[in-house]
């Protein structure tokens, strides 16, 4: 690809890892391909999704999803696959120094918004997997990019589950909301190694001043980048799976109801 879209750069190398992770879902269902999922990646419809993010024009939505709808892609197929596929790209460009950071970071900013279109809160199928399940997404504050964990909410409210999401909330906020609102899951975004501690005491806050504290799940690019990350951090869970997290969900759901019985 022609080295058109050079600009100014940030030398960081946080950035450049924050960049790389662009497509790292939290909980991705990638991981677990179902027949959609499965079917050949049509690499022409990821440069659309590239190409037209990176325009220096004015980015018109509506008409990339019409685009998309007449090359008979889903909207699943769309949050799925090729918006994580594009964003992977963004990524690869950026780590060979194609783009800079101020281009990719709109380029994915543009993909974020595609999501409104596609999976609005209001438009979510429930599913038997997912029926009632309140999911508390906490974003660690120093997280540059939240492409991943916006895909990922996607889908969860797709399969039926309400998802609200704090960014770089205290941790006083998030006990308070976790006493006085009830949630059937913490889902904890890992994007960065050096976040682990921050998220290993906030789980030991929450275990110790929350009663009966609904499962607490980590994903995300941090799976990929440090080891033992279950251990470092006490979770319940650590995956990058949409429907293990569901299913956790929904089992812990299950036991509770068996013993209020």
């Amino acid at each position: 690809m022609a080295n058109d879209h050079t600009d100014d750069r940030t030398s960081s190398e946080d950035s450049r890892l924050d960049i790389s992770a662009l497509a790292s879902t939290v909980l991705s269902v990638l991981s677990d391909k179902g027949e959609e999922g499965a079917q050949t990646i049509r690499s022409s419809v990821v440069q659309k999704l590239v190409d037209v993010a990176l325009q220096t024009s004015a980015f018109n939505s509506e008409a990339l999803l019409e685009d998309l709808k007449d090359r008979r892609i889903s909207a699943d197929q769309i949050v799925d696959i090729y918006i994580p596929q594009a964003a992977r790209e963004l990524g690869r460009m950026w780590s060979a120094d194609v783009i800079g950071f101020a281009k990719v970071t709109i380029a994915t900013a543009r993909l974020q918004g595609l999501l409104t279109l596609l999976a609005p809160p209001w438009a979510a199928k429930p599913s038997e997997i997912a029926n009632g399940v309140n999911v508390l997404m906490l974003l660690q504050g120093n997280d540059s990019h939240t492409l991943g964990p916006h895909v990922a909410t996607a889908q969860m409210r797709r399969a039926g589950a309400s998802v609200r999401i704090l960014f770089g909330a205290r941790d006083e906020t998030i006990v308070k909301a976790l006493s006085e609102e009830s949630y059937d899951m913490v889902l904890f975004s890992g994007s960065r190694p050096d976040a682990l501690a921050s998220i290993a005491k906030l789980v030991k806050r929450i275990r110790t001043s929350v009663l009966a504290p609904p499962p607490l799940v980590l994903g995300g690019i941090v799976l990929n980048l440090a080891d033992g990350v279950k251990e470092k951090t006490d979770v319940d869970l650590v995956t990058n799976d949409v429907k293990v997290a569901l299913k956790l969900c929904e089992k812990n759901k299950s036991r509770s109801r068996s013993l209020t019985r």
